[in-house]
């Protein structure tokens, strides 16, 4: 892979942040106590303290370190795959951003509707904007290893955090462990490449009066994998061209993973500073770069190597230009990004007489994404066109300020304390588009061929966007327990944003315990997700000539703020809201564990791209005529519209045991399925197309499990994990395909060796029997072999052996 240049960290803004974290550490160090920890406690979707996963009144899955650790890949969202089958994550290769901020899915809905925290603090979303009409936190973002638990809420959520947690909350606590602890690893797919190697760094030492500075540092290199034949087309070409085949890469494009390099940083600091008072922040900081493939340009048909009219001119500067001569054997443009994400939050909690609690915390992350592309042209610009270009990038920042205050009266106290939650929230939200460098977009002298980089013409300065929005909240939050074995919470609240007005939501929930160990729950509730600056203002448009004309147009997507829009009838996006219960029930008898938790989900109002609307000459005259002149040169155009209603049901199970064989070895199996149907209920089939709609229900698959046997013995472990997909669909839009691929099961196995001074070996295989989708039929002229909307990992089994080394 090409190597990027580096891209400098936003050196002033982290000095100052750090500064905001350590500053009140700075006390004495006073060596504390190391604190004792209940894996299964969580204080995700609640305000009670001490509450374990299986006494929640709604559904939370803890996955702990040491599953998160337990897989091969480098990114997050795979390990949390393979520990929650209710959530789906896709590698989109050859699918620009796509292939790098992965859509990542909780119970089938839509990747901005799962809201993402850290410490239990909204976590920004990534600046990329899906061309299906989401912008989403990235969790490819989080250096996994500098994680203690991730903790998922599979319920909705907004009446206690506000908007996008309508399919559930997922929330990353960050280590805040005393003592130093790395790791290497090396990993490679059975196939020969993917090589991916991995290494950390954690160290934690105490500060002050029972504080801990936690620092961890994370680097990554995923090269790239190639699961390709042969194009139909390059082969008709050799064949009609064999003195040009030693030119012609074989395969000439590689549909899998892209390369990838990541760095991250990580601080997590608290400290008492007074009595009953305690500091605390956290900063991320990381930069990841990556290299794809995109489509391999014909020589004999790709519009890109004809010969311009404008040659013929008896002024042409560019006779005799042939791209025929610098591309003799076609090319392959490679899209690339570079991602500089960053965010830190301070605050200060405290305690008053016993009975008070208090939060006071302010946030803020930024998120850059620029992307580049190599080894390509703007045709339009002939024998000036150079090579790579800057395509421009996307811009997001995001600043949170909140207040809580919780109230615990003596005086109210029943079978267990009660809980009185208030609080509020001010939030600010900025998008911009940042243009690319005048070749990515402009238009050159041979005007009648391709115009812009070839595969992603940059944005041009008549794109540029800087869109932002602020909103401010107040909640209320109840939990209290009457008499023993019930437990009820209800929580209401209300947000205001600048651009659309108010959103008012509620959650109530309950909890019986008839005997010890077992009880129902369930709950009913109210959300949203409200729609970004960067929905509403996105813009992506490119630039050609109308066939058989000199007639430039401008086609793509515009905002809904656009006036060209708004002419074509587009109305401002509203919040999508959603409407839905579950109801489980919880068994935990004799170290058996069992939960199973039925749902459904209403959504109304959900985002979805327009159909193409077509600019006549009369349309576009009115509209320079009232003064958007920029609609002189646009010709086709669409944009994001809340277009369609859903209902998603499903069922999640969960069961776990332990058994302890002898003083040094311990078993324990946990299984976990979920079955998961999503239908569109209400759609336009203007804009959703049957093969939008049968992708929106099925590409997912509707079924999905786990099991894991884990042995833990005083010298050595082992684990047997099995994953289970069930079937799923790939319905294309531009073509009659619909394939049906068949359910599948994964087996990876892993053994630890303990050696002294706290270091272990650890040797691995995901995928052990190196199984594949079905093969594909879609795309399979390109090359490609196995769809890349594969649910799980197309690239076959792969090895990994990993060094842990402790003090």
């Amino acid at each position: 892979m090409s190597r990027s240049l580096p891209v400098p960290f936003p050196v002033r803004s982290s000095r100052l942040l750090v500064s905001l974290l350590v500053a009140p550490l700075l006390s004495a160090a006073v060596p504390p106590a190391e604190p004792e920890r209940l894996a299964s406690v969580v204080v995700t979707g609640t305000r009670q303290i001490g509450r374990s996963a299986t006494e929640s009144l709604a559904p939370i899955d803890v996955v702990p370190a040491a599953v998160i650790r337990s897989s091969a890949s480098s990114e997050l969202t795979d390990a949390l795959t393979q520990a929650v089958p209710s959530f789906n994550v896709q590698r989109l290769t050859i699918g620009e951003g796509l292939a790098f901020v992965r859509p990542a899915r909780l119970r089938g809905l839509s990747p901005d509707q799962t809201l993402v925290l850290v410490n239990g603090r909204r976590r920004h979303r990534s600046a990329f904007i899906s061309p299906s009409g989401y912008q989403a936190a990235d969790l490819g973002q989080i250096p996994s290893f500098l994680l203690q638990r991730v903790e998922v809420l599979r319920d909705g959520a907004s009446a206690q955090y506000g908007s996008d947690a309508i399919a559930g909350v997922i929330n990353l606590v960050l280590k805040d462990s005393l003592g130093f602890e790395g790791y290497g690893q090396v990993a490679q797919y059975f196939g020969g490449d993917g090589l991916n190697r991995q290494a950390g760094l954690h160290y934690g030492f105490p500060v002050g009066r029972g504080g801990v500075v936690s620092f961890g540092y994370e680097a990554t290199n995923a090269e790239r994998t190639s699961r390709s034949v042969q194009r139909a087309d390059a082969l008709a070409y050799v064949r009609a061209h064999p003195e040009r085949a030693r030119l012609v890469p074989d395969p000439v494009q590689r549909w899998g993973q892209p390369d990838r390099r990541a760095q991250r940083l990580a601080v997590n600091a608290r400290n008492d500073v007074a009595p009953g008072v305690t500091a605390y922040g956290h900063l991320l900081l990381g930069f990841s770069d990556g290299l794809d493939d995109f489509n391999w340009r014909n020589p004999d048909t790709n519009a890109a190597f004809r010969r311009s009219a404008f040659q013929n001119a008896p002024s042409s500067l560019q006779p005799t230009y042939s791209l025929l001569e610098s591309f003799p054997g076609g090319f392959t443009p490679y899209f690339g990004t570079r991602d500089l994400d960053w965010s830190a939050v301070a605050g200060v909690r405290g305690t008053v007489g016993g009975e008070w609690r208090w939060d006071v915390a302010a946030g803020v992350g930024r998120n850059r994404l620029d992307y580049f592309l190599r080894n390509t042209i703007n045709a339009s610009f002939g024998a000036l066109s150079p090579r790579e270009f800057d395509a421009g990038g996307l811009r997001q920042r995001e600043q949170n300020l909140n207040v809580d205050v919780v109230y615990q009266p003596r005086a109210w106290e029943l079978a267990a304390p009660t809980t009185l939650a208030v609080g509020a929230e001010v939030r600010r939200e900025e998008f911009r588009i940042r243009p690319g460098d005048r070749f990515s977009w402009d238009v050159g002298p041979l005007a009648d061929l391709p115009v812009g980089a070839n595969g992603f013409p940059g944005w041009s300065p008549s794109q540029v966007v800087d869109a932002a929005r602020s909103s401010h909240a107040a909640y209320a939050d109840l939990e209290l327990k009457p008499v023993r074995g019930l437990s009820l919470a209800a929580a209401a609240r209300v947000e205001r944003f600048a651009d659309f007005g108010s959103t008012l939501d509620g959650k109530l929930a309950a909890r019986v315990e008839p005997v010890a160990g077992v009880a129902v729950r369930g709950t009913v509730s109210t959300g949203f997700h409200a729609p970004t600056p960067g929905l509403s203002n996105y813009t992506r448009t490119s630039q050609g000539l109308l066939p058989g004309t000199s007639t430039l147009f401008t086609s793509g997507q515009i905002g809904v703020t656009n006036p060209v829009a708004q002419f074509l009838g587009a109305k401002p996006l509203t919040p999508e809201k959603s409407r839905q219960g579950s109801a489980g029930l919880v068994w935990s008898l004799a170290g058996l564990t069992v939960t199973a938790d039925v749902y459904r989900i209403d959504v109304r109002d959900r985002l979805n791209i327009s159909q193409g609307f077509t600019l006549t000459a009369a349309q576009r005259a009115q509209l320079v005529a009232t003064g958007v002149t920029d609609a002189a040169n646009l010709n086709l155009v669409n944009f994001l519209t809340n277009a369609f209603d859903t209902r998603t049901e499903g069922l999640d199970v969960t069961v776990s045991r332990g058994w302890r064989i002898d003083p040094t070895l311990r078993l324990t199996a946990t299984a976990a399925f979920n079955r998961n149907q999503t239908t569109a209920v209400r759609f336009d089939p203007r804009i959703i197309s049957r093969d939008g709609r049968l992708n929106l229900e099925r590409r997912i698959p509707g079924r999905g499990g786990n099991l894991v046997v884990a042995l833990e013995h005083a010298r050595w472990s082992g684990q047997f994990r099995v994953r289970h997909f069930g079937p799923w669909i790939d319905a294309q839009s531009n073509s009659t395909i619909v394939q049906e691929f068949g359910a599948q099961t994964l087996l990876d196995l892993s053994v630890t060796l303990k050696l002294p001074r706290r270091a272990s070996v650890v040797l691995g295989a995901e995928n052990v029997l190196d199984r594949y989708p079905d093969k594909a039929l879609f795309n399979a002229a390109n090359g490609l072999l196995y769809s890349r909307n594969s649910p799980y990992d197309a690239d076959g089994g792969r090895w990994y052996v990993r060094l842990n080394q402790g003090f």
